[in-house]
């Protein structure tokens, strides 16, 4: 009787990813989205060395959009603000240091919604924008501590699914990378998987 049960639920979740409602609408919309960033400083100077890859700390981020859809695309602007991440790392086996990083980033996204009528529709993303991100670093050993600000050129690329809930409500879960360019000797990098709200007016 279990198994029927399942058999039955999956049936009925299939159903509902595969078969088209009322068509989405299209128009301007609004979405706010959060979830947490995850920090990687890359040493170009010495890309095959084992400390060219350092992985910072996790932090959150929310961010707010105001975009248009239509049909099969969308576009968006996008500001994000991430909290503060405070790190301790080594570099090598005779210097350790404490790192905090904050950054926040204009973006304008592109998607490409694959099957923006279903109720279930997987989506395609890029963009392109400005980051501010500013590090204080601190050498643990000497105490000698620097601080370095840059306004840095961004691009990010991702996927993720939306879950339509009537002709105006979406929920939005998804993952991108994104590149923040140089600062100083590194290049800051970060993975972000997010989820939230998209309403079409």
């Amino acid at each position: 009787m279990n198994k029927f049960y399942a058999t039955a639920a999956s049936a009925l979740v299939l159903a509902m990813a595969v078969s088209g409602a009322a068509e989405a609408r299209d128009g301007f919309y609004v979405a706010a989205r959060g979830g947490y960033t995850d920090y990687n400083l890359n040493d170009k100077d010495d890309a095959s060395s084992d400390e060219a890859r350092i992985e910072l700390s996790s932090t959150s981020h929310f961010s707010g959009a105001l975009g248009y859809k239509y049909k099969y695309f969308r576009i968006e602007g996008e500001y994000t603000y991430r909290k503060d991440a405070d790190d301790h790392y080594k570099d090598g086996p005779y210097s350790e240091y404490d790192a905090s990083i904050s950054s926040d980033s204009f973006m304008v996204n592109a998607y490409i919604d694959l099957m923006p009528n279903y109720w279930i529709s997987p989506y395609i993303s890029g963009g392109l924008g400005l980051t501010r991100l500013e590090v204080e670093h601190e050498d643990s050993i000497s105490g000698y501590r620097e601080n370095w600000d840059e306004d840095n050129f961004t691009w990010s690329m991702g996927a993720g699914l939306s879950l339509r809930l009537n002709r105006c409500l979406n929920l939005d879960f998804g993952y991108r990378y994104m590149d923040m360019e140089e600062i100083t000797y590194g290049e800051f990098t970060s993975h972000e998987w997010y989820g939230g709200f998209r309403y079409t007016f």
